[in-house]
C-alpha cells in the first residue's frame, strides 16, 4: 500500500511522524512524508527507506515570500499541487494528515483518486487555540488567525468526511464520540516510546539531592515558572540550594522570562535553562536526573492530549512530578509512577519536591513507571492499533 503522511511542518524532525512513518515502512508499506519546506531543503529525497517530498523552494531564506508560501492554508495551490503530484502514480493511496489544518487539502486531492484520508489528531485545535489565548497578552495577528470558533467549525466540517481518526488519549476519543463520530472510525494511537529507547539508562535513586529534568517547549502553558517559584519555596523550607538541580531544556517564548525569574530569585545554583540540545545531550541529562517535571497549567488543551515526555520519564525510571492535567493525572494515579500537585499551587509543588527527596520513594515510583511502559504504554502496543486501522482501510 502507498501511504502518504501530510505534515504541515518541516521534516525532519518530529517524534510522532517519524514513529508512524517508520512503523508503516517496516510493515511493508511504501511510505512518503509530504512536508513544508521553510528551511529550503531538497524538495525530494530518500531518507532511510522513507521518501520525503517537500514544497518547492520559494524565495530566499526567511523571506516573507517563503513564509507565505509555506503557511498550511488548506486552499494553498502549492500544497494542493505538491500533494497531488506526490500521489499521482498511486492507485487508491492512504493519506494520513497530521492535525487538522491540511485535512481539506487532503480531502480535495483524494476524491478524484479514490484515496482514503486519515486524520492524526495529535492536538485538539479548538482547545489548543482557546488555551493559548488564556495566556496571551494583547491582540496579535496570531490571536486573530488562530481562532477557536473557526477551528471548531472547520473541525466539525471535516470529521464526517474522514475515513478514520487517530487520537492520542481516551479523553480526546470521548470528545469525538460526544460529537457524534462513529466509534468504529476512532482509534487511540498514543505518543508512547519503544521500550528500547533508554535501554542503557539505569537509576539507582541514591541520596537526597533532587535532579529534575524538563524537555520541551518553553511556553506559559507549560508551567515552568511554577516549577521555578516552587524551587524558591523549597529552599525557603530549609533546604540548601545545592540539594536541588533543575535542568530545563528547550526553546520558546518564555525562555527569557524564565531566565530573568531565576536571577530575581537567586536560583542560579539550582536552576539552569539550557536552550535546545542535541538528542545525545538530552539523553545524558535524563540519565543524570532522578525526577521528570510536567507542571503544566491545567486547561482544555492539555486535558485532551498527552505529551510523549510523561512516557519517556517513566521508561527512564524517573518519577513524574505533574499537575492535575486529566490524562496525566489519570495515568500517574493508575500506574503509581509519580506525584500529582494541585494546579497553580506553588507551596504544594514545593511540598511534593520535599517528598521526592526520599530515595526510597523515588525508586518505587520509578520502578512502577518502567513496569507500566513495558506492560502497557509502549509503541509496540500502539503500532498494532495503527496497523489494524490501515489494514481495515485496505479491505
Amino acid at each position: 500500500m502507498d501511504i502518504f503522511i501530510l505534515y504541515k511542518e518541516d521534516y525532519p524532525w518530529d517524534v510522532r511522524v517519524e514513529k508512524i512513518a517508520e512503523s508503516l515502512r517496516d510493515h511493508g508499506h511504501n511510505t512518503t512524508i509530504v512536508a513544508r519546506n521553510f528551511s529550503g531543503m531538497n524538495p525530494a529525497e530518500l531518507n532511510d527507506g522513507l521518501s520525503v517530498i517537500r514544497l518547492p523552494i520559494i524565495g530566499s531564506n526567511n523571506s516573507p515570500l517563503r513564509k507565505l508560501a509555506n503557511i498550511p492554508f488548506w486552499f494553498s495551490p502549492l500544497w494542493i499541487r505538491t500533494l497531488r503530484d506526490a500521489i499521482s502514480q498511486s492507485e487508491k493511496p492512504i493519506i494520513i494528515v497530521r492535525d487538522i489544518p491540511l485535512v481539506k487539502t487532503a480531502l480535495f486531492v483524494a476524491k478524484p483518486k479514490g484515496a482514503k484520508v486519515v486524520l492524526d489528531m495529535a492536538e485538539v485545535y479548538p482547545y489548543m487555540y482557546a488555551s493559548a489565548r488564556m495566556f496571551t497578552e494583547g491582540k496579535t495577528l496570531e490571536t486573530f488567525t488562530k481562532n477557536p470558533a473557526l477551528a471548531e467549525r472547520y473541525e466539525s466540517q471535516i470529521l464526517p468526511k474522514l475515513d478514520h481518526t487517530l487520537v492520542m488519549i481516551e479523553e480526546s476519543r470521548d470528545r469525538l464520540l460526544r460529537k457524534g463520530v462513529n466509534p468504529e472510525r476512532v482509534t487511540i494511537v498514543s505518543n508512547t516510546p519503544p521500550t528500547s529507547k533508554f535501554s542503557g539508562t539505569t537509576h539507582t535513586h541514591e541520596g537526597n539531592t533532587l535532579r529534575i529534568v524538563y524537555v520541551g517547549f518553553l511556553t506559559k502553558l507549560r508551567g515552568l515558572d511554577l516549577l521555578i517559584e516552587a524551587a524558591s519555596e523549597f529552599i525557603k523550607m530549609g533546604n540548601v540550594p545545592s540539594s536541588l538541580k533543575i535542568d530545563i531544556v528547550g526553546k520558546g517564548a518564555e525562555r527569557e522570562h524564565l531566565i530573568s525569574r531565576i536571577k530575581e530569585l537567586n536560583l542560579q545554583e539550582s536552576v539552569t535553562v539550557h536552550g535546545w540540545l542535541e538528542h545525545h545531550q538530552v539523553d545524558e541529562l535524563m540519565a543524570q536526573a532522578n525526577v521528570g517535571a510536567l507542571t503544566y497549567r491545567v486547561c482544555p488543551h492539555w486535558n485532551h492530549t498527552i505529551p510523549n515526555k510523561i512516557f519517556d520519564y517513566m521508561l527512564a525510571g524517573l518519577p513524574v512530578l505533574a499537575t492535575e492535567v486529566k490524562p496525566i493525572k489519570r495515568i500517574i494515579n493508575e500506574t503509581e509512577s509519580g506525584l500529582v500537585c494541585k494546579d497553580l499551587d506553588i507551596k504544594d509543588i514545593a511540598q511534593k519536591l520535599q517528598m521526592l527527596r526520599s530515595p526510597g520513594l523515588r525508586a518505587t515510583l520509578g520502578k512502577n513507571g518502567i513496569n507500566a511502559i513495558k506492560s502497557k504504554y509502549n509503541w509496540s502496543n500502539d503500532e498494532k492499533r495503527l496497523h489494524a486501522v490501515i489494514d481495515s482501510l485496505t479491505k
